[in-house]
């Protein structure tokens, strides 16, 4: 089966509601989504979809000749309007989020981590979260960035993180980052290290 028909048949499957004839395509207002204008004077269809799309395809009404269309120019429609506006002041709520370092982290000795707590409550819980979140802010939450050591000597380790602790802790005036920060949290000791060594002999003994 070729990706547009594969294509015309995911539309298909999500489509809520279509428009039959629902225009004549107009000089230089469509292209076709895999390529080259589409000629003045067809008449084309509308499928709205359930995740919100609209999609325009040629044809009266869909058929096996129907082909995804596109618009570049001319008035964009109502619902495309709307959904356009409505992605804009969308409010993004982050999500709870656990990081699991990399070798390349490990490697570098650190990584940055995000932190949120929400702006009107400051006894509320605050929550690890993606970069991604951290990148979209909204006013409806607070943001705390901090860099944090995952590598290295497990002494200097716990001395910067503590560090971290202590200074995020008194600058925000929260106590919570003591209580779910600790740290050789995500802390690994080098490959070969005394500290590696030990960690090792200290699992055997537990076995």
């Amino acid at each position: 089966m070729s990706e547009l028909k594969k294509e015309m048949e995911v539309i298909h499957d999500k489509t809520d509601f279509k428009i039959e004839f629902a225009g004549t395509t107009q000089l230089g207002e469509f292209r076709y989504t895999h390529g080259g204008s589409v000629q003045p004077g067809l008449e084309y269809h509308i499928h709205y979809t359930n995740d919100k799309e609209e999609v325009f395809m040629t044809g009266g009404v869909h058929n096996r000749s129907s082909k995804i269309i596109e618009k570049v120019s001319g008035e964009k429609s109502l619902f495309k309007r709307y959904t356009e506006k409505k992605k804009k002041f969308k409010i993004n709520y982050p999500d709870k989020y656990t990081p699991i370092p990399t070798d390349g982290d490990y490697g570098i000795g650190n990584l940055d981590r995000y932190f949120v707590q929400k702006a009107n409550n400051l006894n509320g819980e605050i929550f690890e979260i993606t970069k991604d979140d951290f990148r979209n802010k909204n006013n409806l939450y607070r943001y705390i960035e901090l860099n944090w050591t995952i590598s290295g000597k497990k002494v200097d380790v716990i001395r910067i993180n503590t560090e971290t602790i202590e200074s995020i802790s008194r600058v925000r005036g929260n106590e919570q980052f003591r209580k779910i920060l600790f740290p050789l949290q995500l802390w690994n000791p080098p490959k070969g290290s005394p500290d590696d060594i030990q960690s090792k002999l200290d699992r055997r003994k537990i076995i």
